[in-house]
């Protein structure tokens, strides 16, 4: 399959996209310096900032080790926001904070971006649909600069169709559709893009009881669990505890580029969750 027929049947995979409110294009012609964009996650910031390059400059304000619903704003990220363009952002439960901080900025002109995306952003074929909704919000408010930020987008979306594509023949290779799994629900997108086979999914610790740890842990046995994921930003403890006690492995995934040493950007970050899969599945 050639990567142009790759791209295309990916981009058909996700559908046209969610809903967000649009930057003004008009504002964006009477930028003399580059685009002020403050984004929540790196998932968004990694994007804006290839795809704008020198024409933009990009601040994400959640370190990408950090659970975005367990998020502390903090006096500079109100400062950031005063003297910004846009905010750009995911329609997350998590993310409900963002309406304070703006209103905190007291900037006027700033204008609230929201990606409703569905599905998690490290999956190849949201990130594509990603890269095209935030390309087009950047050619809106600098259309002069369509053509570069067209071509930049691409660039970006055939690394993700290799990358995916590389990956997902190391996993076929293992047989991973044959590993039982239990999963935080924050990485059971993609975990079901891995290829294993998702049985359960479980929440951060402090929002389970211990009949809900009870019941996972004997859906575990029942279905012969040997692997069970946990999320980084939302902590490994329930992972572990239920790991230790059906004698599976356990393995910590990122769900953010820069979230843990040496995944500084999308593809470093995908390549080391399957590097984490491989190592710790059955052999």
């Amino acid at each position: 399959m050639s990567l142009a027929i790759a791209l295309i049947l990916l981009l058909l995979s996700v559908g046209c996209g969610g809903s967000r409110v649009a930057p003004d294009p008009g504002q964006g012609n009477q930028q003399t310096e580059r685009l002020k964009i403050v984004t929540t996650t790196s998932l968004i910031s990694e994007i804006a900032a290839s795809v704008g390059g020198d024409k933009v400059e990009v601040i994400s304000i959640i370190p990408p080790a950090s659970c975005p619903g367990h998020f502390d704003v903090k006096p500079d990220d109100v400062k950031i926001l005063s003297d910004s363009t846009y905010f750009m952002l995911h329609n997350w439960q998590g993310e409900k904070f963002s309406e304070a901080l703006i209103k905190s900025a007291g900037n006027a002109d700033l204008q609230k971006i929201v990606y409703d995306i569905k599905g998690n952003w490290m999956v190849p074929p949201v990130r594509l649909q990603a890269i095209d909704m935030i390309t087009a919000d950047l050619s809106g408010a600098l259309p002069e600069n369509q053509t570069a930020f067209s071509e930049a987008a691409a660039k970006m979306q055939q690394e993700v169709v290799q990358v995916a594509t590389e990956q997902k023949k190391r996993l076929n290779d293992k047989s991973t559709g044959q590993i039982n799994v239990l999963t935080n629900d924050n990485q059971a997108g993609f975990v079901k893009w891995a290829g294993l086979n998702v049985v359960g999914t479980f929440s951060r610790a402090e929002d389970m009881s211990p009949k809900d740890i009870e019941d996972l842990i004997n859906l575990g046995r029942d279905k012969n669990v040997t692997l069970v994921v946990d999320n980084l930003q939302s902590g490994k403890e329930t992972g572990i505890g239920i790991a230790k006690e059906i004698g599976a492995a356990q393995v910590t995934l990122n769900n953010f580029p820069g979230g843990s040493p040496g995944t500084d950007n999308w593809a470093e970050a995908i390549k080391k969750n399957v590097d984490l899969i491989l190592e710790n599945i059955p052999k």
